[in-house]
C-alpha cells in the first residue's frame, strides 16, 4: 500500500506512534529469519487491540517467502548502529548497520549502489578507533539501499565485530515476542481480526 508494506501486531506494544522498531518475522519452512526495521503506527479502534507495523518496502512479504530456500551459517541479529564506510576506488559513505553476525552484517540506507565482489573498509561511528574498526569486509549481496558484507578469516574475529554481535545479542534478549493462538483466525487460513489500515505514512 503507497509503497509500503503493513503488519498488524495483535497485542500490546510499549512504543509510541512512529517510533522506528526492528522486527525478527519467523518464516513458515526456514531457519532464517526475517529482519526488518518499520515504525510503529498506532490504531484508534478501542474494540480491538494492537499497533500497524509500517515497512518501507512494498516487497516485504516476497522477500519472507524467498527465505524458505536461505540457508546461514550464522544467525543475524538486529542492530542499529551509524557506520562510515570506505570503498576500494576510495569513495567514503555513511549508512546504517541493520543486522550483525559472527562473520559479516548488513548495510542499510546506502546513498549509491555498491558492487558485488569489492572489499570495504567500515568503521563504527562515535567510538575510538580501537573499538571501531570492523576491518574489511566483501560486498556479497546488494538489494536496492542494502548490501551484505561478509569478513572473512581473521576479520570474523576482529574485537569490535565480536563487541557488535555480543551487544546485539542483549539486545535481542529484551525482545518482546508474540505467537498467534490457536485460537486465531489465521489458524485455519482465514484473515485475522484487524482495524482500519492507517494513512499515507507521515
Amino acid at each position: 500500500m503507497d509503497g509500503r508494506s503493513l503488519f498488524f501486531y495483535p497485542s500490546e506494544l510499549p512504543h509510541r506512534d512512529g517510533q522506528w522498531i526492528f522486527v525478527e518475522f519467523a518464516v513458515a519452512g526456514s531457519d532464517v529469519p526475517c529482519l526488518a526495521r518499520g515504525r510503529v503506527r498506532a490504531q484508534s479502534s478501542s474494540k480491538i487491540v494492537g499497533s500497524w507495523l509500517e515497512f518501507p518496502a512494498p516487497d516485504l512479504p516476497v522477500i519472507m517467502r524467498n527465505l524458505a530456500q536461505t540457508r546461514r551459517a550464522h544467525e543475524r541479529l538486529p542492530i542499529d548502529v551509524t557506520a562510515s564506510v570506505r570503498c576500494a576506488d576510495g569513495a567514503k559513505l555513511v549508512c546504517r548497520i541493520a543486522d550483525v553476525s559472527v562473520d559479516g552484517l548488513r548495510l542499510s540506507g546506502l546513498p549509491f549502489l555498491l558492487n558485488a565482489g569489492e572489499d570495504l573498509s567500515i568503521e563504527m561511528v562515535g567510538m575510538p578507533r580501537a573499538q571501531s574498526d570492523l576491518g574489511k569486509g566483501h560486498v556479497v549481496w546488494v538489494r536496492a539501499q542494502e548490501a551484505g558484507i561478509h569478513f572473512r578469516g581473521r576479520g570474523s574475529r576482529n574485537p569490535s565485530l565480536v563487541k557488535l554481535v555480543e551487544q546485539a545479542v542483549a539486545v535481542r534478549s529484551t525482545a518482546i515476542e508474540f505467537v498467534h493462538p490457536d485460537s486465531c483466525s489465521c489458524r485455519n487460513g482465514e484473515r485475522p481480526l484487524e482495524p482500519q489500515l492507517p494513512g499515507t505514512g507521515r
